[in-house]
């Protein structure tokens, strides 16, 4: 990726002078137009952002690298942060100014202008949240929904399998339609590339935009990234399109804000954060969500990555953004080191708003499994005192067990919903008595073929589809149909 920006064009017009410095927030005297958020730039092309302006002059932060002098001038380049919006970024990688950092030649010349301090839309744009949005991933479509317009937090330690559970949400977007947003908030260079590489892949998803800050990038560039992201998003879902967009990660964006406040002079809070944080990060969130045809009719549904360094949420960043967000899949290091994907800890996660956009067999279907979860690991751990276990004990154990093979999945790979219900709900049948449940984990794939091509079943599909059924109902119509599965099991 081009590490340098491009070559900016010098405007004239009024000077502004520096008069003091502290890395890249410099303070200026003149400028007497100026307004918050312009643009401007010197004479070697370096430009900086106004952030505030008071009797003393005016305050700015550099976007681009180098050093500055005392004495040197400043003019208005452009009144906000211009930028491109359209499909033609598809594919591409920008920077937060959007120019590209991908050698892929340059992207259509600005035709819009960055809103930093935009609100939120009120209640009369936003309808009420009917729809789900579906991950192809069974541990979240059934257990932990998200509706489309959530704002879902993905939180955990570094190696818990968070980064390949975003590419493959990325990746099933391909089949739904919807656009998709990634910003890189502050990673390292290599990260970036490693993700990008597979998202814009061919199994990946080439209908996303790629907003990336690197870790060595001056911090305003770094801070800039989830504006840029957001204002992005509402373009495309103001056309009345769905858009998902990825902040990848809010703790650095955090960090970021502590640092340009404490260099800025402003009175540190709890922890050095500033004390407007919460509402500096809830500003940017409470941003998504499902709108009404007045708004658009489309929607923006945001999974805010935080990585801990410890499986804590407990300190100032997680729980300002626990409630700023919807809710949050909690993922696990240890999970993810025994093979499981996604690597997520069910009873720990939650969703606010999920559940009411699923139907009434997916919502039947997931409180029976959850429970069954729940009875299945209180019996095993009754099971380590060495005790007697009775039949039923031992069958819910067995049960418990094949659920768990059934949740899993390779990363990459999404299954449709009704595939989903199809497979789960098969686990409360009888067709598992009398076989070994190591067999289940061997057999998972063809069962899942079957459902998706055996046109003998598609009737049952199509139940699971239109989600109108209970789930007693369904497992009777799944029971006369067993003898189709027990013709492809192999033991």
């Amino acid at each position: 990726m081009e590490a340098h920006t491009q070559e900016h064009r010098v405007m004239e017009g009024e000077t502004g002078s520096i008069t003091g410095a502290k890395g890249y927030l410099i303070e200026l005297e003149g400028l007497p137009s100026v307004h918050i958020n312009d643009v401007i730039i010197n004479s070697k092309g370096q430009r900086a952002l106004v952030t505030a302006l008071n009797e003393n002059g005016v305050e700015a932060i550099l976007l681009d690298r180098g050093d500055t002098e005392l004495g040197d001038n400043f003019i208005i380049s452009t009144r906000g942060i211009r930028l491109f919006f359209g499909e033609e970024l598809f594919g591409r990688v920008v920077n937060a100014l959007g120019e590209p950092l991908d050698g892929l030649g340059n992207v259509p010349p600005p035709n819009g202008t960055l809103h930093l301090e935009s609100v939120a839309p009120g209640m009369n744009a936003r309808a009420l949240m009917t729809e789900q949005f579906t991950t192809g991933m069974v541990a979240t479509d059934i257990l932990i929904p998200i509706a489309k317009g959530q704002r879902q937090m993905i939180i955990g330690p570094l190696s818990s399998g968070k980064k390949i559970f975003l590419e493959s949400v990325l990746a099933h977007q391909k089949k739904t339609g919807v656009v998709c947003i990634y910003g890189f908030v502050g990673r390292p260079t290599s990260y970036i590339k490693e993700v990008t590489s597979r998202i814009l892949s061919e199994t990946g998803n080439k209908n996303t935009i790629i907003l990336a800050a690197f870790s060595d990038d001056p911090a305003p560039m770094i801070y800039l990234i989830p504006s840029v992201a957001i204002e992005l998003a509402e373009f495309f879902s103001q056309q009345g399109r769905d858009v998902l967009l990825i902040l990848d990660d809010l703790g650095s964006h955090a960090k970021y804000l502590r640092e340009i406040a404490l260099l800025s002079g402003r009175v540190p809070g709890r922890e050095s954060y500033p004390g407007d944080m919460f509402f500096q990060q809830a500003r940017l969130l409470e941003r998504g969500g499902y709108f009404n045809k007045s708004a658009g009719g489309g929607s923006i549904t945001i999974l805010s990555v935080l990585e801990t360094n410890i499986e804590d949420i407990s300190n100032l960043v997680s729980t300002n953004l626990i409630s700023a967000t919807d809710g949050h899949l909690f993922f696990s290091p240890l999970l993810r080191s025994e093979g499981y994907f996604p690597a997520i800890i069910s009873d720990q996660s939650v969703t606010r708003v999920g559940r009411q956009t699923q139907s009434v067999l997916a919502t039947q279907l997931s409180i029976r499994v959850r429970s069954l979860l729940s009875e299945y690991e209180r019996q095993r751990r009754y099971g380590q005192f060495g005790a007697q276990l009775s039949k039923e004990t031992r069958d819910t154990i067995a049960q418990g067990k094949i659920m768990y093979e059934f949740l899993g999945q390779e990363p990459m790979v999404s299954l449709p919903l009704e595939v989903q219900i199809v497979l789960l709900s098969l686990v409360f049948t009888t067709f598992f008595n009398e076989k070994e449940t190591a067999s289940a984990k061997n057999n998972r794939t063809v069962i899942i073929d079957m459902i998706r091509t055996n046109k003998q079943i598609s009737y049952i599909v199509d139940d699971a589809r239109n989600g109108t059924s209970t789930l007693d109902k369904f497992l009777k119509k799944l029971e006369d149909a067993l003898p189709n599965f027990e013709s492809i099991w192999q033991p």
